[in-house]
């Protein structure tokens, strides 16, 4: 009984959509905790993909790994990345020349790379939070 008290105490990042990631887990922060974890794993292997279909100039390709990521974000409360995936696939779409995506990819990348550090951290906290409610 004590520990569900407990449970209910974590809040989750200022950077993240708090209000949709508590509607979302519904205070279940082993789920959160899961959840946040696996993402940043797809996130990182998905990323590579990416990298490798940009590299061979494969703008298909990369607007294919682009939309099957989008929806990883929203799963960690990261939904405002979700419309520069959405922008950066419609690009993708639209053209078969790599070099004029090389601007939005290089955005995708950078933004990327910050929202892993963020989930990564979070899913430290959630770990870290639940180990202390057991």
């Amino acid at each position: 009984m004590h520990n569900e008290v407990d449970k209910k105490q974590f809040s989750f990042s200022q950077h993240l959509d708090t209000t949709f990631l508590k509607e979302l887990y519904d205070n279940d922060f082993d789920q959160a905790a899961l959840v946040f974890a696996t993402s940043a794993e797809q996130i990182r292997a998905e990323l590579n993909i990416a990298q490798e279909k940009f590299s061979v100039s494969d703008t298909a390709g990369l607007r294919k790994v682009i939309h099957k990521m989008k929806p990883l974000f929203g799963y960690v409360g990261l939904n405002k990345i979700i419309s520069d995936f959405a922008a950066f696939e419609d690009i993708c779409a639209g053209t078969a020349d790599i070099s004029e995506t090389k601007k939005g990819f290089t955005h995708i990348v950078a933004i990327t790379e910050q929202a892993l550090q963020t989930i990564d951290s979070e899913a430290k906290r959630l770990k870290q939070f639940n180990t202390q409610c057991l």
